[in-house]
């Protein structure tokens, strides 16, 4: 084998790590600012949670709060039962 032929492997070993590399930074900075932008949503939601409000939880349930404390809510669902849960398991607010 030649000596070039090992200068060629060399370099595409080197194009290849460098390409690994910039993709890894890409999806860094595309994945931190798809982070911030949903944790600012989520606090938003969850210092905006009121009495009254009808609100969705991340399983699918739906329910009105009944009263926020600082770390749990008080939600009342359909069949009237009140349940008393954390406030950050809240996914949305319904909007009426």
């Amino acid at each position: 084998m030649s000596s070039s032929f090992w200068t060629a492997v060399l370099a595409s070993s080197v194009v290849l790590i460098v390409l690994i590399i910039l993709i890894v930074i890409v999806y860094y900075f595309i994945s931190k600012k798809g982070m911030s932008s949903r944790k600012t949503h989520f606090e938003d939601l969850h210092n905006s949670l009121a009495k009254g409000q009808a609100v969705i939880f991340s399983n699918g349930i739906y329910g009105l709060v009944q009263s926020v404390e600082k770390d749990t809510v008080d939600i009342q669902v359909k069949s009237g039962a009140i349940m008393t849960v954390s406030r950050y398991a809240i996914s949305e607010i319904v909007k009426k």
